[in-house]
């Protein structure tokens, strides 16, 4: 009796280290004052040589970010628990069992791979967006995955891990080399132990920006063959019509402009952000693209309504938890003066 005990304590000991062998996750403490927005990551791959696939990557809150890969390919996978909804996804990126989204890329072997978990969330509707993206450092761009919402949840993040799984065969093949958090001002601080450089963010132009272009186009041109949208006249590829002629002087791009406004998503209408008793100002040549493209076709006192695609706004970063990526922007603007920057 006792011989078998032995022996039983001994395979459960085997199947312990085997585990750990093969699945491996790092927590980090994430203090309330870092106010943490964004989890990134520097991961190294080496040549993949089994046929079972190894995993490493990162994960917050629920959500993980990570890079699969056997043999035969490799894959970036973003997935979310259960009763999230899927937001947004990048071209060419695959739907899998409703909670994850799949993207088919050739890594190149010893070359490092960034990822990147962003969040935007909103406290009085109690949701908080997550978006995962991945740096292709051949093109020097980013791709984005895809935005999912998950509801009751808000705030700075919480808990963040990396982790690796299914290296048994081949330990060491992929590995989680650095890890940052994202503070609120945009700086990083390193969770890893390796007192690497801290990244600098590289600018997030997007892979996929001329598809998407395009995409944003045939919408465009479906809503106006559809009457659903009176912005009909074209700034490069910005549109707008004139609600009010102005009496005043022309806006220029110079200009620091006082306004009030009114903007909102294309796709259904969800205003996000406006003024309301008192007009706003600022430099025009501070704001999104959009509006400097289209502004300048209305004078003081006017009233302009703009249509901007999304690669002339945010294109695909997660500034603000009611603006996804890729979305297109409506304004609605009324010039109130125009005066040339001090």
């Amino acid at each position: 009796m006792k011989y078998c005990i032995l022996i039983l304590l001994s395979l459960s000991a085997v199947c312990s280290s085997t585990f750990a062998q093969k699945n491996n996750t790092q927590p980090y403490t994430l203090a309330d004052s870092l106010r943490s927005g964004g989890l990134l990551a520097q991961l190294y791959m080496q040549k993949i040589t089994t046929k079972k696939e190894a995993k490493a990557g990162i994960q917050v809150d629920d959500v993980k970010l990570f890079l699969e890969a056997d043999k035969k390919e490799q894959d970036i996978l973003f997935s979310f628990p259960a009763g999230a909804t899927i937001v947004t996804k990048g071209i060419d990126v695959d739907e899998e069992d409703g909670n994850s989204l799949e993207w088919e890329h050739a890594f190149a072997a010893d070359k490092p791979v960034q990822l990147y978990i962003a969040t935007a969330s909103d406290s009085a509707l109690n949701y908080t967006l997550y978006s995962g993206y991945v740096f292709l450092p051949e093109q020097h761009k980013w791709k984005l995955i895809g935005t999912c919402k998950v509801n009751g949840k808000w705030g700075a993040v919480k808990s963040a891990a990396s982790f690796t799984a299914n290296l048994k065969k081949q330990p060491g093949a992929l590995q989680v080399q650095q890890v940052w958090a994202q503070r609120g001002n945009g700086s990083f601080k390193e969770l890893s132990t390796t007192s690497a450089k801290a990244p600098v963010l590289a600018p997030f132009s997007n892979v996929d920006s001329i598809q998407q272009a395009k995409l944003d186009e045939e919408m465009m041109q479906q809503a106006i063959a559809a009457g659903k949208t009176d912005a009909k006249q074209k700034a490069e590829d910005v549109y707008y019509s004139i609600v009010k002629e102005g009496t005043g002087k022309a806006v220029a791009v110079t200009d620091t402009v006082t306004v009030f406004y009114k903007g909102y998503l294309f796709s259904d209408g969800t205003v996000f952000d406006q003024t309301k008793e008192k007009p706003a100002t600022f430099p025009l040549n501070r704001l999104i693209r959009g509006w400097q493209l289209a502004l300048p076709y209305c004078k003081v006192g006017g009233k302009i309504k703009i249509v901007i695609p999304s690669g002339l706004a945010y294109s695909i970063r997660t500034r603000s938890p009611k603006i996804p990526p890729n979305s297109m922007l409506v304004f609605e603007i009324e010039v109130v003066d125009a005066k040339p920057q001090q």
